[in-house]
């Protein structure tokens, strides 16, 4: 907490590896390493007592990179049995416990982002390394942010902008 108690408020107590948190500034998730060797996606409610809760709990799939903004879940995921098999981006609503895809594609989708409901995210199906992709949960509209042959990585989405790494001009 940034102001003057500075108190750390542990959100997990497991020995296994816990990566990629992520905040709304009142839910935390993060990737949790399970004894099986896959990866499920955790929640936690910053502010109150209560214990971290399973958001995922597969055996045959991977779920990494979560983002939050209640009471949406956006994570990667991917069938571990498949090696080939792309990463899938999936919309968890809490509130409802349903998950969707957040578009269907053959290709990889990868590092989301959210905020006020809208997502954003690199995706391969197009030519080139990716392209920047945003989704609206409300409406179900998806759209093609770029159409650039060089690669697009890392979007955020905040209020009107969403911003993106961008190597077409490297040289």
């Amino acid at each position: 907490i940034l102001d003057n108690t500075s108190v750390e408020i542990p959100v997990t107590d497991t020995t296994l590896n816990q990566e990629r948190p992520r905040t709304d500034g009142e839910y935390v998730v993060w990737q949790a390493r399970q004894a099986d060797g896959n990866w499920d996606i955790w929640v936690k409610n910053l502010n109150d007592a209560s214990a971290a809760i399973a958001v995922t709990n597969t055996v045959t799939d991977d779920e990494k990179n979560p983002v939050v903004e209640w009471p949406w879940v956006v994570f990667q995921r991917k069938d571990i049995s498949q090696v080939d098999v792309p990463w899938q981006l999936i919309a968890k609503n809490l509130l409802t416990d349903t998950e969707s895809a957040i578009d269907t594609t053959t290709q990889d989708q990868l590092d989301p982002s959210i905020q006020q409901q809208r997502v954003v995210w690199q995706d391969h199906r197009d030519v080139g390394p990716g392209e920047i992709y945003f989704k609206d949960l409300n409406t179900g509209s998806v759209k093609r942010i770029t159409t650039q042959s060089a690669g697009q990585y890392y979007p955020v989405i905040e209020n009107q902008w969403i911003v993106w790494a961008d190597n077409r001009d490297l040289q």
